[in-house]
């Protein structure tokens, strides 16, 4: 952890605990807390900030939400204050929510996470939902679809598309080992250890097998933006999982010239998550390699998230 997080969090902590020596009702207490993120720019609204504290004292008190809520008029729970102060410290640091708790829920399933990885955010559910699509349309689909995640972080898309395609093998990969140890242990957890094979390596590199479908969430953040980014994503999350090179198109360029050695003969996809306005450009730097005409997904914000190819349906 970077020290200027430690020093940041030790302040703001110590300010905190100085204003509620007194101690007040739980929903006064979470009022104030709330407050405080919200005045080191942690959150936009209060109802974000007072969401992200009743979480946290859900966790440190091992209440559900719900049952913070209903305690609203008791007083804080003694056993669980060390706990919340000591994760709340951590936000106030701007470290995001999910490493903080360690967990992130994505397409109805809960991921180990931790600082190694990229948090799964709902954006990249429709690039799942688009292959899971690929995937049942396939002409192979009712024997074996071959697929492959490229830098699959915490396994999310990779182990999302084995739990809801009993008819699809996967193949994920990535470049970090630590990231593969994180997505190792919710390929376990989540039961797919027998559809998922985890190789390390650059982007497609590692994998012989010929592909059936091709999905990838790749940087595509250009170098230039990401400084301006969030705290909590720019000083946090894994800057080669962001960092897209000058115009952000630096990994979809690399993939495309390796997808020729790895995608099979026959009917074949290739699906991308894309950022704001890349979507017609990166469709350019794979139609002569995939063939068929784009097919863009737009998120739940109506941006153009996920550009597919397909040859061969």
């Amino acid at each position: 952890m970077p020290a200027a997080h430690v020093r940041m969090s030790d302040v703001a902590a110590t300010e905190w605990l100085a204003q509620n020596a007194t101690m007040p009702l739980l929903r006064s207490l979470l009022t104030d807390a709330a407050r405080a993120l919200l005045a080191a720019g942690c959150d936009e609204t209060l109802d974000e900030a007072r969401l992200e504290v009743e979480v946290l004292y859900a966790e440190a008190s091992g209440l559900t939400r719900a049952g913070v809520l209903a305690r609203g008029s008791e007083e804080p729970s003694t056993d669980a204050l060390p706990a919340f102060e000591a994760t709340l410290a951590r936000r106030l640091g701007h470290e995001p929510l999910a490493y903080i708790l360690g967990r992130r829920e994505f397409y109805g399933l809960t991921f180990e996470v931790r600082s190694g990885v990229l948090i799964p955010r709902p954006d990249t559910e429709t690039l799942v939902e688009a292959t899971l699509a690929a995937i049942r349309e396939h002409p192979a689909a009712r024997r074996l679809v071959r697929v492959a995640d490229v830098g699959t972080g915490s396994g999310a898309v990779a182990i999302s598309v084995a739990r809801h395609a009993p008819m699809a093998k996967v193949w994920a990969t990535d470049v970090s080992t630590e990231a593969l140890a994180i997505a190792g242990a919710n390929r376990r957890r989540l039961g797919v250890e027998a559809r998922v094979v985890l190789l390390a390596g650059n982007l497609l590199e590692p994998l012989a097998e010929p592909l059936d479908v091709v999905a990838a969430n790749l940087p595509y953040i250009p170098t230039a933006e990401v400084d301006g980014l969030a705290p909590e994503v720019r000083d946090w999350e894994p800057r080669g999982a962001l960092d897209g090179g000058a115009d952000g198109l630096d990994a979809f360029r690399a993939l495309a010239r390796q997808l020729p050695a790895h995608l099979a003969a026959g009917p074949r996809a290739v699906l991308l998550e894309v950022g704001a306005g890349q979507a017609a450009e990166v469709a350019a730097l794979f139609a002569d390699v995939v063939g068929g005409s784009p097919r863009l997904h737009r998120d739940l914000a109506g941006i153009e998230r996920v550009m597919e190819l397909r040859a061969g349906y």
